[in-house]
């Protein structure tokens, strides 16, 4: 593993800077804005990390500069539900309610609501085809207008790795669509192989001058 420094500089829901420092020119990597031009390794979308942990379990705290009833909101309305993990299909989202949620190519997710209250905690259930079933919590706190998001998935076995990086970018996403600055789909992958890339190098990693273990 190649260790590095990456300082972000976030601003608010869009582009942000970031420093390399330990990383060769031939490790760069490029992620694309929705012109599709690519941008060096330096600049990035805004990833306001707070917190992760993989320990046992996956553990996320993601901050959205947006008060916690417009997170709720993206979390449960179905249009704004499409910009950041899929297409609600199938059901509501909402106190002892199921729904499907078809993240492309008809590859679908059913869910069954565990808990739901508004504005501070929703859990349900995580169920994909071909994978084990899991849960999925995630709790809302704001202070001052700014929301901290607690995602916690359970039960991911061997498939928390990969969840990690999928976790960061479809945040990523909702993070843009609670700022009305939806992010364009086409970017969904080059995010991942960013976040992939980030989760594979980084030790010791300083999200807005916060500390934060990646390996």
């Amino acid at each position: 593993m190649t260790a590095f420094d990456l300082t972000v500089t976030i601003t608010r829901g869009n582009i942000t800077e970031i420093d390399f420092e330990g990383l060769s020119p031939a490790e760069t990597f490029f992620v694309w804005d929705d012109a599709r031009r690519p941008w060096p390794a330096h600049r990035l979308a805004a990833v306001p990390l707070v917190h992760i942990d993989e320990s046992v379990n996956l553990s996320l705290t993601w901050r959205v500069e947006v008060p916690r009833a417009r997170v709720w909101q993206c979390l449960t309305d179905a249009d704004l539900l499409s910009q950041w993990l899929g297409e609600l299909v199938s059901g509501a989202i909402g106190a002892d309610s199921s729904f499907e949620v078809n993240h492309g190519d008809s590859y679908c997710c059913r869910s069954t609501v565990v808990t739901c209250a508004e504005p501070s905690r929703l859990d349900f259930t995580w169920q994909f085809p071909d994978e084990p079933a899991s849960t999925v919590a995630l709790e809302l706190d704001e202070s001052d207008g700014t929301t901290d998001l607690r995602l916690s998935h359970r039960a991911l076995g061997d498939l928390a790795e990969s969840y990690r990086d999928g976790w960061c970018v479809h945040l990523s996403y909702l993070e843009a669509a609670a700022l009305g600055t939806p992010l364009p789909p086409s970017m969904f992958w080059r995010l991942h192989g960013t976040m992939a890339q980030l989760n594979l190098r980084g030790s010791g990693i300083h999200l807005s001058g916060r500390p934060v273990n990646m390996e």
